[in-house]
């Protein structure tokens, strides 16, 4: 019906279209479970690549009154449960991407973002309403006039903690969504609230603006985790369907291990089905500036970690501390959290440790390697293939070479190893020696 009210099905017709598509459609029974509850708050801080937006497109599709998506689902997994009809193009939805409309109004954004809505309010409710109040009064008065409670889907949340500098804008915002999702209008109108982005909400300013909300994080999704990345079996039955060896796709995109479940990034592995080919696709698609961010932060220990990680170790530390704004990362810890937060970190919550979680990743570390202080870390890992090479070639004086220079980079005995995480039967290096070549 509208852009940002009562979008229609296009996104999850778009995606169910696509040649791979795996149904993610049990999230949907567990929001219905939610619904219209003291639950229905939902915030949902994953790695970029990961399905938020995937999901949210789903959601539109199900719950919006803009669309008849009966046939869309007929054949999807929340089409055998017995409420599937109940809660279908029930509701009115507001879905809003933040990131799309800082990109130009920075200064303006919660003016926008209203003015945005209420052209799509007249286009449904004419001169009937009053556009000059506040949007969550504005909602609680279409409410009123239906009773039809709203579904809210924010993509994107985050991206003004994320990107501003400006404490009053973000107070600002924080109040904005205070409104939306904790007033006591939005009690009567909310049916369900949805909301994406990178960073977990727990310890922003202003807390009570979203304290209501329940997290789903890289850290822990609970009952969620399957409807985010690729399980596993998924993956499985992908390489069976596009002839892939397994083994050699889950060396370059499994490794993230939440709540028990082993996760693929499932951007990176559609990519690598539809072109046969193993490779780094999500570079392409997420800037990695930030591991050069937080790895050159000159945090005591940071740098032994970040070999160790990439020697295929894992280091312990405290997620806590971990304020969830990347602008005030304090300790070395804060700066490992907010990579895992990014994806570029694996986290084990048994063990408490931080690890690299598979070669696309560690490739993007060695990439970013390349600049500022670890220029002498690089060369020394370029110079461990190198030194492989030559034995191989059964090149003596080049392997006394580079031996030598090792030895003059690293004078005080610390050894560096070639990244191997895994055993060589499930190494991409087919020279590897299945414990990365030490020099």
């Amino acid at each position: 019906m509208g852009t940002y009210f009562n979008p229609g099905n296009e996104s999850f017709t778009c995606d169910k279209n696509s040649k791979i598509y795996i149904d993610k459609t049990g999230l949907l029974e567990y929001l219905n479970d939610v619904i219209c509850t003291n639950g229905k708050c939902i915030a949902v801080s994953h790695a970029r690549r990961f399905g938020k937006s995937h999901a949210a497109g789903m959601i539109d599709a199900y719950y919006s009154r803009g669309c008849d998506s009966y046939e869309l689902f007929q054949d999807t997994e929340i089409a055998t449960k017995d409420d599937f009809r109940k809660y279908m193009n029930q509701y009115h939805v507001i879905h809003l991407d933040i990131a799309s409309v800082w990109d130009f109004h920075k200064d303006d954004l919660i003016e926008e973002i209203q003015e945005r809505l209420c052209d799509d309010f007249q286009k449904v409710y004419g001169n009937s309403i009053n556009y000059e109040k506040d949007l969550f009064l504005l909602i609680k008065d279409i409410y009123d006039i239906e009773k039809i409670p709203f579904v809210i889907i924010i993509d994107e949340w985050d991206c003004v903690i994320r990107n501003s500098g400006d404490e009053a804008l973000v107070h600002k915002y924080l109040q904005f969504l205070h409104s939306l999702f904790k007033s006591e209008e939005s009690k009567a109108f909310l049916a369900l609230a949805y909301i994406t982005g990178i960073l977990p909400i727990k310890k922003i300013r202003d807390e009570s603006a979203l304290n209501n909300f329940r997290e789903y994080t890289m850290l822990k999704s609970k009952q969620l985790t399957k409807y985010f990345g690729f399980t596993e079996e998924e993956v499985k039955e992908l390489c069976k369907k596009y002839d892939m060896d397994f083994d050699t796709v889950k060396t370059w995109y499994n490794g993230y291990l939440i709540d028990g479940l082993h996760m693929y990034n499932p951007n990176s592995v559609v990519q690598a089905m539809l072109d046969h080919d193993v490779d780094s696709y999500w570079k392409n698609t997420s800037s990695f500036e930030s591991i050069n961010t937080f790895i050159t932060m000159n945090y005591e220990g940071l740098k032994d970690d970040v070999l160790t990680m990439l020697s295929g170790g894992k280091v312990r530390l405290n997620v806590n501390t971990f304020q969830n704004d990347l602008n005030t990362v304090a300790s070395k810890d804060d700066a490992l959290t907010a990579l895992i937060h990014l994806g570029y970190l694996g986290y084990d919550a048994e063990k408490k440790s931080a690890y690299i979680p598979n070669y696309e990743v560690a490739s993007a570390f060695e990439l970013a390697l390349q600049t500022g202080s670890w220029n002498e870390v690089a060369r020394s890992i370029s110079k461990c293939d190198e030194l492989l090479d030559a034995t191989i070639d059964g090149d003596a004086s080049r392997v006394a070479e580079l031996i030598e220079l090792a030895h003059e980079t690293y004078p005080r005995g610390k050894r560096l190893c070639r990244p191997c995480i895994y055993p060589k039967s499930k190494c991409w290096k087919t020279t590897c020696n299945g414990s990365g070549t030490k020099i």
